[in-house]
């Protein structure tokens, strides 16, 4: 197919090995697909340019969501549908709402985060996932450079990932 990717592995075993090829490739000025890892490797983020995340704001968004539906529901509910005087206490009485407000707020964020996990990550229901290298959910690290978008003569970069220690290097065809 025109849209699938041509991807040149670099196979490591050692994180540290990982960084500092990713590191020079980019420095060659190849361009990184990807890097995958079985964990999260410090600073590779800010190596390969990946902006900050903002899960941060959509929590909050879900947070606000469930807190203000919480206290809509309630308010109207106690005072302006069914006003009920128990113990002369007043029905718009918002320190007794705060437990509820908490709760729902929480179960929007838990709610909304999983969705939008599993939106942003593709997951969706049927769809197989698409593993570089079965090894790398165990205890390899793998580098993904593409060619296409580096235009990058494939022996020079096949000795470059070797000379940066890969103990494997590979093609895989990407289909996007």
């Amino acid at each position: 197919m025109e849209s699938d990717k041509l991807l040149i592995l670099g196979i490591y075993d050692n994180p540290d090995k990982t960084y500092t090829a990713t590191k020079k490739l980019i420095a060659g000025g190849y361009e990184i697909f990807d890097v995958y890892s079985p964990f999260a490797i410090h600073g590779l983020d800010r190596v390969m340019g990946i902006k900050r995340t903002r899960l941060s704001i959509a929590a909050f968004v879900f947070a606000m969501t469930g807190l203000s539906l919480a206290l809509i529901f309630m308010i109207y509910t106690s005072y302006f549908d069914w006003q009920i005087n128990v113990g002369g206490k007043p029905s718009l009485h918002i320190p007794t709402y705060i437990p509820i407000t908490f709760e729902l707020g929480i179960l929007f964020t838990a709610i909304g985060m999983v969705t939008c996990f599993f939106i942003v990550n593709r997951m969706f229901w049927g769809k197989n996932a698409d593993i570089m290298d079965i090894r790398v959910t165990d205890d390899l690290f793998v580098v993904a450079v593409d060619v296409k978008k580096s235009k990058a003569d494939i022996g020079m970069l096949n000795q470059m990932l070797i000379d940066n220690g890969a103990i494997e290097v590979r093609e895989r065809i990407k289909e996007v």
